[in-house]
């Protein structure tokens, strides 16, 4: 297939996308997507402004093209590439080019691209692949970070710097006061240590940072196992708080964030807006934290306050957005709430059952390469204004002071939440129960998403919706888990 020349079918255009405080907390949903329209590889490339920028000029396109031949699917030459989304960025989503001498019909208008010969009628699959990002990684990466698997002498003065610096959230001679609240609960103490040890591990390539929730617990858990089985996600350390790529097509980054919160967030809603929630996660800076607002070892133990809310037709969204077939979707969402109930999750919310304990409180570790901070975090002050005394928020991380007072704002771009090489997670429950049987009620949730999303090519569809219309370059269609 070689583009030579071109025209366009021009009755058939893409449809637009619809437009979409204290600790800033997930919990009460508003963030969730109601759009629930399948995401077609059309509409997720018109959507980037940057990547329209790119088709505009001579810049480097971030997208591959790729046709299925008898050997496999094979990649379009760059001037095919530039053709078929110099069609797509001006959203016409069925339109003709001459190839060798043939005229081909290339239509991106559902989730399946095709290619139609004018003349034959034959027809082959197109596909768009994300022509950034990488391999999530194995578990050998962990070997990387960890200074006793290898010679002192081999890191970079600024890594070994950090680690002469110490654990994050003990730097700046930080007050262990806040701990006290820990007083009388064992497992609490456990989850602490542990997180103090995968502080002590990590300092020296990573900055750390805390993100408190409760009831969005069973909306991060689905992520996560469909992240597992889709997209090589270790859903056996942390929950995933976004895996819908396209929602980030406005705003990628944190400088994103930040300007739009200026312009437009501050005088509606501020971090509450839902386009804000949406992409953007409310956390603290060190395990002992003291504020502003918000203690991370208290919040851990008394969590938040139960609203009178049902998000049952949540749940049910976010599955149908995950493209689990819609006849099954009623009652997927029954077996993951009673299932949830079994291992002792907290789902009243979703009108199952409260966990034993009564908390409902979780915590996650949240590791940043530091080479990524200022791209994904800004210092923040409480309902997100820019802390601008603590900018550009990688110089702060990367001292030797206190983190003790201060909050952040993260983007937590599932492209990069996805990648082992760029953050790594790490979450406690304060429930003893659900604690220690969340490894195996992922593994339950993951089985049974993995027999409703068995057919490779549904795992296919349901990839590319999720991740914006393209799949990673590393993307195959068998079951992701086996390559984790």
């Amino acid at each position: 297939m070689g583009c030579l020349e071109s025209k366009s079918v021009s009755a058939h255009r893409v449809p637009p996308e619809p437009s979409g405080g204290k600790g800033g907390e997930d919990d009460d949903l508003g963030w969730v997507s109601r759009d629930r329209g399948p995401v077609s590889p059309a509409r997720a490339l018109v959507g980037g402004a940057d990547r329209n920028a790119a088709f505009g000029g001579d810049g480097v396109m971030d997208v591959r093209i790729q046709i299925e031949l008898e050997g496999g699917w094979k990649d379009c030459s760059a001037e095919e590439t530039k053709q078929i989304c110099e069609h797509l960025s001006k959203m016409e989503a069925i339109f003709q080019i001459h190839a060798r001498g043939q005229n081909y019909t290339v239509d991106f208008s559902g989730t399946q691209g095709k290619q139609t010969n004018i003349s034959t009628g034959k027809t082959r699959k197109l596909r768009i692949l994300d022509g950034g990002g990488e391999d999530p990684g194995t578990a050998d990466d962990d070997a990387k970070d960890d200074p006793a698997a290898g010679s002192a002498d081999a890191a970079s003065p600024e890594v070994a710097q950090q680690r002469a610096y110490g654990p994050q959230s003990k730097r700046g001679g930080a007050s262990m006061h806040p701990f006290k609240v820990l007083d009388g609960n064992e497992h609490a103490k456990k989850c602490f240590a542990m997180f103090e040890a995968n502080e002590q591990r990590l300092c020296g390539e990573w900055a750390v940072f805390y993100h408190s929730y409760s009831f969005a617990a069973l909306i991060y858990e689905v992520h996560a196992a469909v992240g597992s089985v889709l997209f090589r996600f270790r859903s056996q350390y942390a929950t995933l708080p976004r895996i819908l790529v396209h929602e980030f097509d406005e705003i990628p980054d944190a400088p994103t964030l930040a300007h739009r919160f200026n312009t437009e967030f501050a005088e509606n809603k501020r971090d509450h807006h839902p386009e804000y929630r949406k992409v953007g996660l409310s956390v603290m800076c060190s395990l002992a934290s003291t504020g502003p607002e918000a203690c991370v070892a208290m919040v851990f133990i008394a969590g938040y306050s139960c609203k009178d809310l049902s998000f049952r037709g949540v749940l049910e969204n976010l599955l149908e957005s995950c493209y689990v077939p819609k006849p099954k979707v009623k009652k997927l969402a029954d077996e993951i709430i009673a299932m949830s109930e079994k291992h002792g999750l907290d789902v009243t919310q979703f009108g199952g059952k409260a966990c034993q304990s009564g908390k409902a409180g979780h915590l996650m570790q949240l590791f940043i390469k530091r080479n990524l901070v200022d791209k994904l975090v800004y210092a923040a002050k409480p309902y997100g204004p820019v802390d601008e005394e603590r900018m550009p928020i990688s110089k702060w991380m990367n001292s030797n002071s206190s983190f003790q007072v201060g909050q952040a704002r993260v983007v937590a771009h599932p492209k990069y939440f996805m990648q082992a090489n760029s953050v790594r997670m790490f979450v406690a429950s304060a429930d003893p129960t659900f604690h220690k049987n969340r490894q195996a009620f992922q593994e339950e949730l993951i089985r049974k998403l993995s027999l409703i999303l068995g057919e490779p090519s549904l795992r296919e569809m349901a990839a590319t919706g999720i991740y914006g219309g393209t799949l990673p370059a590393w993307w195959t269609s068998e079951d992701q888990r086996k390559l984790a």
